[in-house]
């Protein structure tokens, strides 16, 4: 494929995209507005988890040997295990039962006794649900090795200025849209509008006096990031990070106020940690997830579009994800077809 390559966003899965094109030889530019993991990919809780969906159980698995390659030491060589809690032994028997469709989980029920000798921090009474994933890892960290190895690669970066679809597409050049939480602004009428939209997401950072081993998340969160329903809007999560602790989560259709977030966060987080009464913040943060409208990335060329293409709507798994998902992409274009490209996940799913 002679032509060049324009990909639109710097987050991990635009960057993965532009550094295995130029590996093969493709001169590639990425453009960003802001900036390079300026987005979700470099304001998220840093946590590399299994997708609890079968359809991209594949590109998870590849994603974690790739960020392997990508970061080095900064990158765990196994899982420490995310903790689910449950509020009473039906609801935690409910999480192992619905976990154990992944054997590779080896989901484990503990007691309140064990949740509390294995989390020291948390509150008494609470039910677990320890799960075999779970990699910590600086997600800014992690978007600028991509970014920095596709540079290596001969990528051209542009950034701080605005970007016009048009004028990429008239150039010659394939066009690849990888706006996270933006991409259906910028293909306009060429999708649906819901194909993706911002899925608004708030974490708190925070000093504890203890540190949590392992993450905690409450059970009702992931069963809605699979389902695309959200059961819960603001549901507990405490996560540390080389980067930072957090306290979350927030899943909002409208843009949050910070301040009113941060407190709900911090007052719901002290009926699982306690000591979260002693916290002191040091910054609260906001980004938008890319949700799409399945709840499923969105990855190929648009429909009856030439030389454009679309790699989006990750939602919540775009550090899980998008090392693969640029690896997908960049197969496809060099090959000038997504046939590639499972049925789940194909942007064909636009023509709907």
């Amino acid at each position: 494929m002679g032509s060049d390559v324009a990909v639109i966003g710097a987050g991990i899965v635009g960057c993965s995209t532009a550094y295995f094109l130029a590996q093969q030889g493709i001169a590639v530019t990425v453009y960003d507005h802001a900036g390079i993991g300026a987005g979700a990919s470099g304001r998220n809780n840093g946590l590399i988890e299994h997708p609890y969906d079968s359809a991209t159980v594949p590109m998870f698995s590849e994603t974690v040997d790739l960020l392997r390659d990508f970061l080095g030491d900064g990158m765990p060589p196994t899982p420490v295990g995310t903790l689910l809690l449950a509020d009473d032994q039906g609801s935690a028997q409910e999480l192992v039962e619905h976990y154990g469709t992944f054997p590779e989980l080896e989901p484990a029920l503990w007691d309140p006794d064990a949740t509390r000798r294995e989390e020291p921090i948390l509150a008494d009474g609470l039910w677990g649900c320890l799960l075999h994933t779970g990699y910590s890892i600086s997600p800014a960290d992690a978007t600028s090795a991509v970014a920095d190895r596709a540079r290596a690669a001969g990528v051209e970066f542009v950034l701080a200025e605005s970007i016009e679809l048009e004028r990429l597409r008239t150039s010659g050049r394939e066009v690849v849209v990888a706006a996270g939480a933006w991409s259906s602004a910028v293909l306009s009428a060429l999708v649906p509008q819901d194909a993706v939209t911002p899925l608004w997401g708030v974490i708190v950072l925070v000093e504890l006096p203890e540190r949590p081993r392992h993450p905690i998340v409450e059970g009702t969160l992931v069963r809605g990031l699979v389902s695309g329903h959200i059961e819960n809007e603001g549901p507990f999560t405490l996560l540390d990070s080389p980067s930072w602790l957090a306290i979350g989560s927030a899943f909002l259709e409208s843009e949050p106020d910070p301040s009113v977030w941060t407190r709900r966060l911090l007052d719901q987080a002290t009926r699982f940690v306690p000591s979260v009464e002693r916290a002191r913040v040091i910054d609260t943060l906001v980004c938008a997830r890319p949700k799409s409208f399945d709840a499923r990335p969105i990855l190929g060329r648009v429909p009856g579009q030439d030389r454009l293409w679309i790699a989006s709507g990750h939602g919540g798994r775009g550090m899980s994800l998008g090392a693969a998902s640029g690896r997908l992409m960049a197969e496809a274009i060099i090959a000038g077809s997504d046939a590639g490209i499972a049925v789940e996940l194909s942007a064909t799913r636009l023509s709907r």
